[in-house]
């Protein structure tokens, strides 16, 4: 792929993630999103030639996102845990919760679309317990933390931001606690 289709690539994908974080997921269209990216439908359809191809994509770079900022979060914590916590702490504010929302309600409608979502979350999870003595302390802690993120991003929580702030913030101390 040349670096003129990369970028095409990356521009259709940010403008579908602003269709679905400003209309939501049922408004990501192949025409909403050829609008918004600056392109004609035929210059998508030739990048991604289906919904489900542009969805599989905006699933794969929040994964890719994710991974990015973990692994810079790696490189000053010594416990994986910890930089995933911390990680998904920071990526939930700094993604809009509704552009998650929104990739992940259009790639529940084809399950199939989320398998790189689970096998990722596998991985981490497989790559905590691993790395902990108490595995199943490990998991509570990561769960906490998604139990946090999921209330946010379905605005469910009955937490302020500060205090969920605050629990994300514990929740990363038990981790390193727990690794040393």
């Amino acid at each position: 792929m040349n670096k003129k289709s990369q970028l095409t690539n990356s521009q259709i994908i940010q403008a579908a993630l602003s269709v679905a974080a400003e209309k939501g997921a049922g408004k990501v269209t192949l025409d909403a999103v050829a609008k918004v990216a600056g392109v004609s439908k035929g210059g998508l359809i030739y990048h991604f030639p289906s919904k489900e191809a542009l969805i599989s994509a905006m699933v794969q770079q929040l994964i890719e996102e994710a991974e990015c900022q973990r692994s810079l979060q790696e490189r000053t914590e010594s416990s994986t845990l910890a930089a995933v916590l911390q990680n998904r702490a920071h990526f939930t504010r700094q993604i809009a919760g509704n552009t998650a929302m929104a990739i992940l309600a259009a790639a529940a409608e084809q399950p199939a679309l989320l398998q790189p979502v689970k096998q990722h979350n596998k991985d981490v999870l497989q790559q905590i317990q691993a790395e902990h003595g108490n595995a199943l302390q490990a998991t509570l802690l990561l769960l906490a933390s998604e139990a946090l993120i999921y209330h946010n991003l379905l605005n469910l929580s009955p937490f302020t931001a500060a205090e969920r702030s605050a629990l994300e913030q514990q929740l990363v101390q038990q981790a390193r606690e727990l690794q040393a």
